[in-house]
């Protein structure tokens, strides 16, 4: 009588999971086994969702900014052109949850190679690939926070958001309480968020469990990871002409949850 083989196990799948309830765990598997298809797929569907939620308020602000820049324009064809500008952003947003997948490999590239520049500076062991499996684990975290931060958006709706600082002050983030309108401040405070800094806590585990740091480098290198991307978001979002909202700079919205 034969014995029947062990059902195998889904490695992807079981460190996404573990990535949330015990991520200890998942990163010791990480390390041994690196993989990140299903966290893939799982952080595209999540931050895709929140595209299509968000996306008509999204598109409304949009146009009024380019309304605004139209209606401040100096000539004829400047006002023309942003019309057209406006109706092509439109059409674009509509079908910008298509672009997830896209937005999520380029979030967690950002926080792979930081945390690899953080991994040779400190003496750390971890590898890329390593480095990047993680990463794209807890790229989920993200997904779930710019999810729900999108469906807060939606329920607010149209009416309530005239500008991109209604947006930023109705976020899940550090944002929505700061009682300032500066675009580069509120780029910067949206991306403090619960969701971000458990991101933060578990970048810090990541450095300790597959690079072997010490738990005080491992925080700074989970802090150069959240911090970073921000001050340059932060750096680089401008007003446009004729607006005293600012736009900020596109991200993928597992960057702002």
């Amino acid at each position: 009588m034969t014995t029947a083989p062990p059902p195998q196990e889904n490695a992807g799948l079981t460190s996404l999971v573990e990535t949330i309830v015990a991520p200890a765990s998942a990163f010791d598997r990480l390390a041994e086994k690196q993989t990140w298809g299903w966290a893939f797929i799982a952080s595209s569907l999540l931050t895709a969702v929140g595209a299509l939620a968000s996306g008509p308020v999204t598109r409304h602000v949009t146009q009024l900014m380019m309304e605004r820049q139209a209606a401040a324009a100096t000539t004829s064809q400047q006002a023309a052109a942003l019309a057209n500008a406006a109706t092509m952003t439109a059409k674009f947003s509509t079908f910008g949850w298509i672009f997830a997948p896209l937005g999520v490999l380029w979030i967690v590239l950002i926080a792979t190679v930081i945390l690899l520049i953080c991994n040779a500076l400190f003496g750390g062991k971890a590898s890329f690939k390593q480095l990047w499996c993680a990463s794209m684990n807890v790229s989920v975290v993200l997904s779930l926070g710019a999810l729900l931060a999108s469906i807060v958006i939606a329920i607010r709706g149209t009416g309530a958001i005239t500008g991109f600082s209604d947006l930023f002050h109705s976020s899940i983030s550090l944002a929505a309480i700061a009682p300032i309108d500066n675009l580069k401040i509120l780029t910067i405070l949206s991306m403090i968020t619960p969701f971000s800094l458990w991101a933060l806590w578990l970048n810090a585990l990541i450095m300790q469990r597959i690079a072997r740091m010490e738990p005080p480098r491992a925080w700074v290198a989970a802090i150069a990871a959240l911090l970073l991307p921000a001050l340059v978001w932060g750096a680089i979002a401008r007003a446009p002409a004729g607006s005293t909202t600012g736009t900020p700079p596109t991200t993928s919205a597992s960057a702002s949850p």
